[in-house]
Formats: structure tokens, sequence, C-alpha cells
């Protein structure tokens, strides 16, 4: 079977799963869901990719891969699931769902099947990585090194951000500027990027490798110009006005930078 049928089977899978998600979404009219089936479809689809080429890779790597995917999967799904699970709409979606008005429904489905295609997207480039017979070396090691600072990185910008939301005396017009938020407005994008990157190094001499090259500009284009900060930003200066927009201001909106400002945002 060639690599433009996996694609295409997975995309069919993937929009089929999706349609399902996106009924729930308007029975519940709550369309968060979308990105817990994006996190564990990314693991699902990628795992099968290289379960179903496993002969062509070196067991050791297909080891690591298979790690590293499961764990990026399962960590992100289950975070987000947590997140929205019995909870209001995320305010991105709200915000989306407001935007569309009386087309909210039809807009909605169409973003689930975009969705859907950015599940094929990221889960591609296992299609490549698991071409690679050649056994474990130095790349690898630099490639698994650059993986966990992202992991690591993500992980604790969600655990900061998820215990200031946790602050019962919190109100809406707070901005969370301290930890890794205070060098910039996304860490936990920035991070997820970082942790991406490390698939070029790890897949160095596997069949096809240079495509690889395309995950940075196309996940930086996803995170900052698409589902990412427009949405969560546009939401965050309704809510918190004036504070949002000092923070704005004075904080790198992507790469984490010193602020220009050391006054506390509140």
């Amino acid at each position: 079977m060639t690599t433009l049928k996996f694609l295409l089977y997975g995309q069919a899978a993937c929009s089929i799963i999706m349609l399902i998600g996106w009924l729930f979404a308007l029975r519940s009219k709550n369309a968060s869901y979308v990105d817990v089936l994006w996190s564990y479809g990314v693991g699902v689809l990628g795992v099968f990719y290289l379960f179903y080429f496993s002969d062509n890779c070196e067991p050791g790597r297909l080891a690591l891969f298979q790690g590293l995917l499961g764990v990026w999967s399962i960590r992100l799904g289950t975070h987000l699931l947590r997140r929205c699970w019995g909870k209001p709409e995320d305010a991105r979606y709200a915000y989306l769902r407001e935007a569309l008005g009386k087309n909210a429904n039809l807009g909605l489905f169409a973003f689930f099947q975009i969705q859907a295609f950015w599940t094929v997207l990221f889960a591609s480039p296992f299609l490549i990585l698991v071409q690679n017979q050649a056994p474990l070396g130095f790349w690898d090691h630099v490639g698994t090194i650059i993986w966990i600072i992202g992991f690591v990185g993500v992980s604790l910008s969600d655990k900061q951000l998820r215990i200031f939301k946790s602050n019962p005396e919190r109100t809406r017009k707070e901005v969370c500027d301290t930890g890794l938020w205070k060098y910039s407005r996304h860490p936990n994008y920035f991070f997820e990027w970082i942790l991406w990157l490390s698939y070029i190094p790890l897949g160095y001499q596997a069949t096809g490798w240079p495509w690889l090259f395309l995950i940075p500009p196309v996940l930086y284009l996803f995170l900052t110009k698409i589902t990412g900060i427009p949405f969560v930003e546009a939401r965050k200066l309704e809510a918190s006005g004036d504070a949002y927009k000092s923070y704005v201001a004075n904080t790198s909106a992507f790469f984490p930078w010193p602020p220009r400002s050391k006054e506390p945002n509140s």
C-alpha cells in the first residue's frame, strides 16, 4: 500500500471520528472536546503507522518512537479531557460560535473536519520516522533531549496555569504572569513547538527525512495563526481588558523573553 493511500485512509477514519465529535458538540453545545479528539487521534494514528511499518525500523528506535508518541498523546489528551469534562465550553470555541452566529453549526462542522486533516498531518511524520534501519546514534540522543525539554516545559506551563486558575479568590480580570508565563504569553505553545522540533534530528537518515523540516513552520502557523493564540487572546482581552492589554504590551507572544516591564499585572 502506498503512502498516499495510508494518508487517505487515515483522513477517512479521522473525518468519521470528527463527524461523531461534531454531533456530540451539537447535542452538548460544547465543542471543546475537539482538542481531546485531536490529541488522542494523532497518537492512535501515529502508533498505527509505526506498527504497520515496524519491519522498516530498527527495533530500539521503533520502541523510542512509540514511547515518545504514546506519552505525548496520553498526557495532552488527558490534560485537555480533564479541563473540559463537565465544564462550560472553552472560551476559544465560545468565541468562534459567537462569531459564526446563525452559521455556527455548519461552521463548527467545517472546523471539526479541518481538525481531522490536522490530525493526519501531525501523524504523518511518523510515516517518515519509521523508515530507518540504522542503529540509534548521536542524533537520536540530541532529538530525545530536545523532546524532553519540550515535554517538561509544556507540562510545567500547563501546571502553572492550572494552579493559577484553581485559586478561589481569582477574578476573571486577573492575568497569569508568573513562572514561565512571565516570559511568554503562551509558553505551553512554545514548548509544544520545541517538542515537535525533536523529530527532525530523530528522523535523520530516514527515507524522506528532509520533509521533516516542514514541521517548524507548519506547527508555528497552526499555533500562532489558526487555532491557538488568536482565539485565546481575543477572549482574554474581553475578560481582562486593560490588564491583558498591559500583559500583551510587556510580554512576548510566543518565544520566551524578559518582560519589558517588571510591574505585575492585576
